[in-house]
């Protein structure tokens, strides 16, 4: 079966929300150069701060390396491997989606070179490559997105599981890397919307037949 025969979002919905999630990102990023967001990003991570306990600790500590590449590239073979005999195009769905989000994310965090926040301690000691956008948040929502695309029909009970297991999984890791006081909630929501952008990139391509 073929991916493009299985995604039944229509075409003009999926390049509107490519549209809007650009235009948020540059909304975005405007914002946080120019100051106006830096109170919103301190008080959330007082807000996480306070809630600070060990329970929360380990919780954390432990689902924020599920959007690790450590985690997620073997995991993107495993997915390649396995669906690859099912859908034909999975091989170029996840190329495209989840190496283009990689690659910007990068590139953009070099080209706005934010430092990380430190107002509060933090468990582990600050990764050392800049902070926006959040790595950890665009890949792992890249990964679920494209993952429920790739499996969704929404006619069973699995189907409502499913999405449910998918989106705790990547809010956990959002929620993770701000509780952690390694990213400000402006660079998890950048890396969401780098996410967004090209999950739908990704789907439109395979659905218009291109990179044959």
């Amino acid at each position: 079966m073929q991916f493009n025969e299985k995604i039944t979002l229509d075409e003009r919905w999926l390049l509107t929300i490519l549209i809007v999630a650009v235009a948020a990102f540059i909304a975005l990023t405007l914002a946080m150069r120019g100051g106006y967001l830096a109170q919103f990003d301190q008080n959330i991570l007082h807000w996480f701060h306070k809630r600070k306990n060990r329970a929360l600790d380990s919780f954390f500590s432990s689902i924020t390396w599920l959007g690790s590449l450590w985690i997620l590239l073997p995991l993107y073979i495993v997915l390649i491997l396995t669906f690859s005999h099912y859908f034909e195009n999975i091989e170029k769905l996840l190329g495209i989606g989840f190496w283009g989000a990689f690659l910007t994310t990068y590139i953009l965090k070099y080209q706005l070179d934010r430092k990380r926040p430190r107002f509060f301690s933090t468990i582990y000691e600050l990764p050392i490559d800049p902070s926006f956008p959040s790595a950890h948040t665009s890949q792992i929502v890249t990964f679920t997105l494209l993952f429920w695309f790739m499996d969704y029909s929404g006619s069973s009970l699995f189907d409502t599981l499913f999405t449910g297991v998918l989106l705790f999984i990547a809010s956990g890791v959002a929620l993770s890397r701000m509780y952690l006081q390694v990213h400000f909630p402006t660079d998890v929501l950048a890396g969401a919307l780098v996410a967004i952008a090209w999950s739908c990139i990704a789907i439109l391509v395979i659905k218009s037949g291109g990179l044959v």
